[in-house]
């Protein structure tokens, strides 16, 4: 008896995923050639026109599509034409920065309505998710009173999630481990709340919104305070079973280099990172060599733009992290064979060193069928947008997860 049950709630189960992804599907359809007839979604989905009568009428009563004109007639009824009701459906994406937490609302077209960026003040995790709740609250209810209500919230922030269970299991900047930060802001909200690693979830908005748009396979790579990427195969994110692949920080790039925080020595990330070049200009500058900047001033913004600027100096070390950067990124295209690879973070600044380095990298250690496909380009979005956090919100529309929770 108790096996005919489970049966029974795996047919349900598998009946819910079905219904899920062809709403997934028809919402595709309709954001892609609207506006669009009933008709012509079934020919496109190769649904059947009697699921994507009950599926449209079902996103219609959500508020999700709306419909327009009435298309002209060619003998019969005049088809009734259905485009996505992107200005009615309003989202908050938020960025956990290292000291920065930012809060956007969205619509469902991508445009960002309102932002704000607040200090973050927290010691511990109870800190942190009273200070979180705190500050979303009232962006929320300023968000209602201003242009109507809420209906998901996506988080992202640096560090191993479990985006599945919405567990932050470490972060690097802040006291979370095992955390479960999802649940917790979805309890407190009512609101479908998703939360994602910042670098990947970059990926994914490069792949929705950015430079690899057009892609189904590609790779972001991000320097940063550290250095991290985030893998789009088939359009999709990769997580795989353990939700977190793309450390290319921590592979090895010096053994003779610095000890990382991890344990290792000569990682990537102490090679290439915006703290690691700028303390290497400072050591450069006290040992005398000649460049236009001064230790009293130097940051990383003014290093970068030095390289581009032809400054011999920051040229020359940018050209040294863009030799290391590369042959990390010729590993990966050896092993992934990506369309595109996305360069993101400050040090996109000194792009002309950047890229010819990088570039000089993969013609010697690329298989050269793959060197001829694969193009290298810097991203479109900025580093720290919350953008990165509306992506997740994306890819759960399109996956049907969130379809059937939220209303205009």
């Amino acid at each position: 008896m108790v096996r005919n049950n489970q049966q029974a709630d795996s047919v349900i189960a598998s009946v819910d995923h079905i219904k899920q992804l062809n709403s997934a599907t028809i919402y595709k359809v309709i954001e892609k050639y609207a506006p669009i007839s009933r008709v012509k979604i079934a020919n496109v989905s190769k649904l059947a026109p009697a699921s994507v009568t009950k599926i449209t009428r079902q996103l219609l009563q959500q508020g999700i599509i709306c419909e327009t004109a009435r298309q002209a007639s060619t003998g019969g009824r005049c088809a009734i034409s259905l485009a996505p009701n992107t200005d009615n459906i309003h989202v908050l994406a938020i960025k956990i920065g290292q000291k920065t937490l930012s809060l956007s609302c969205y619509n469902l077209a991508a445009e960002q309505l309102t932002t704000k960026k607040i200090k973050i003040k927290s010691e511990d995790e109870q800190q942190l998710l009273a200070f979180l709740i705190s500050e979303i609250d009232n962006f929320i209810k300023k968000q209602q009173k201003n242009m109507g209500k809420i209906s998901a919230i996506a988080i992202s922030l640096s560090g191993l999630i479990n985006p599945k269970k919405g567990v932050v299991l470490y972060s690097p900047y802040h006291p979370l481990v095992n955390f479960p930060l999802a649940n917790k802001i979805e309890q407190h909200f009512q609101l479908p709340t998703f939360i994602g690693n910042h670098t990947r979830s970059l990926a994914l908005a490069e792949h929705y919104f950015g430079a690899s748009k057009e892609c189904l396979d590609s790779i972001l790579i991000s320097i940063h305070h550290g250095v991290g990427s985030g893998i789009i195969i088939e359009g999709k994110a990769l997580l795989g079973q353990n939700f977190n692949i793309g450390e290319i920080g921590h592979i090895q790039a010096n053994p003779a280099g610095r000890q990382c925080h991890c344990g290792n020595f000569g990682c990537l990330e102490t090679e290439v990172s915006d703290r690691v070049i700028v303390e290497k200009v400072a050591i450069a500058i006290k040992q005398g060599s000649f460049t236009r900047l001064s230790l009293d001033s130097l940051n990383i913004e003014k290093i970068y733009q030095a390289a581009e600027d032809n400054d011999p100096l920051c040229q020359k070390i940018v050209e040294d992290a863009a030799t290391y950067l590369g042959k990390a990124i010729a590993i990966l295209i050896n092993l992934l064979n990506p369309q595109k690879i996305i360069i993101a973070g400050k040090i996109i600044r000194a792009k002309t060193s950047l890229l010819s380095t990088i570039e000089q990298c993969i013609a010697h250690q690329v298989l050269p069928n793959f060197q001829h496909k694969v193009q290298i380009e810097t991203s479109l979005l900025e580093p720290d947008t919350t953008l990165a956090a509306f992506a997740l919100i994306k890819q759960a529309i399109y996956e049907g997860d969130l379809l059937q929770q939220i209303h205009g």
